[in-house]
């Protein structure tokens, strides 16, 4: 996980990482304080877009004390809540944007680009500084995001298959199908194996916990690798193609100009962008098909 990430390179245990982040995140639904802590969620949130030490920390795994401690001097504090974000590789979060760096991150821009093009939801990304990207917040005070893994099963967690038969069955019927089915259709395109229960899921009101839509695409740094495992969702999504694109026709006129929409990446390589190709001339093929 991130935050085993950085309690390895920093050399904090979990007591301290709850102390220096009140155990707060942007997918907590709690936080933890102490009598001698003042703060309040608002001010942490600040606190932790002030300490540019911790941020980079996050990223890098390297903490910077003479600058912690300037920092300190000038007023702020060394709380922060980047240090218990969920997820595999180094990532922090700043003003509004969760920041990923290495393990081809980059893959994220390209991903969002291309998304756009299409006409897919997909979460903005855009590059930063020193090879990390900057993928936008689409969660605030008013929103928020359950994986459709604890939506779907909250106590008694599914085998891994079960959770995109479980969640089409949810949508069923509602405007939420369409958006369901094209975020099922983007991550076949894009070749992305690690679209698992986490990865996926859908926006409540924080008032009501009303649904309000399907959360837009993201994670993709472990995208476009045609021969990934996946057999996670092989026979869930990858059977229901064709009823899918017969559901979302106005998908086929895009699709037919991937080509050209992937000119410009200079993330991809050419073996990459023509899988990508491949995939989404097989898409539209699929709609001159019969649907069961």
């Amino acid at each position: 996980m991130n935050q085993l990430y950085k309690q390895r390179r920093l050399g904090r245990g979990h007591v301290e990482v709850i102390n220096d982040s009140s155990a707060i995140s942007i997918v907590d639904l709690f936080w933890v304080t102490t009598p001698h802590l003042k703060h309040t969620w608002d001010s942490l949130q600040v606190l932790r877009d002030q300490n540019l030490a911790t941020v980079r920390a996050s990223l890098e795994g390297i903490l910077d004390t003479e600058e912690m401690l300037k920092i300190m001097k000038e007023g702020a504090n060394d709380h922060t809540s980047v240090l218990t974000i969920k997820g595999a590789f180094p990532k922090s979060v700043y003003k509004g944007f969760i920041l990923k760096k290495g393990d081809n991150a980059e893959y994220e821009v390209s991903a969002y680009k291309l998304g756009y093009k299409l006409g897919f939801n997909v979460a903005k990304a855009e590059e930063y500084e020193n090879g990390a990207v900057a993928c936008e917040l689409f969660t605030d005070d008013n929103l928020a995001l359950t994986h459709a893994l604890e939506f779907l099963y909250p106590f008694n967690p599914p085998t891994t298959k079960d959770i995109y038969v479980k969640a089409l069955e949810r949508v069923n019927g509602t405007p939420l199908q369409s958006q369901l089915e094209q975020l099922f259709i983007f991550n076949y395109l894009l070749s992305n194996f690690d679209f698992h229960g986490e990865n996926f899921g859908f926006l409540y009101d924080t008032e009501t916990f009303d649904i309000v839509s399907v959360a837009p695409a993201y994670d993709f740094n472990s995208a476009y690798d045609a021969y990934g495992d996946v057999s996670a969702y092989d026979s869930d999504i990858f059977t229901r193609l064709s009823q899918f694109m017969n559901n979302n026709k106005h998908l086929v006129q895009n699709l037919q100009k991937t080509k050209n929409f992937l000119e410009t990446d200079r993330y991809l390589s050419k073996e990459q962008k023509q899988e990508i190709v491949s995939r989404a001339d097989y898409l539209v093929s699929l709609v001159h098909e019969e649907v069961d």
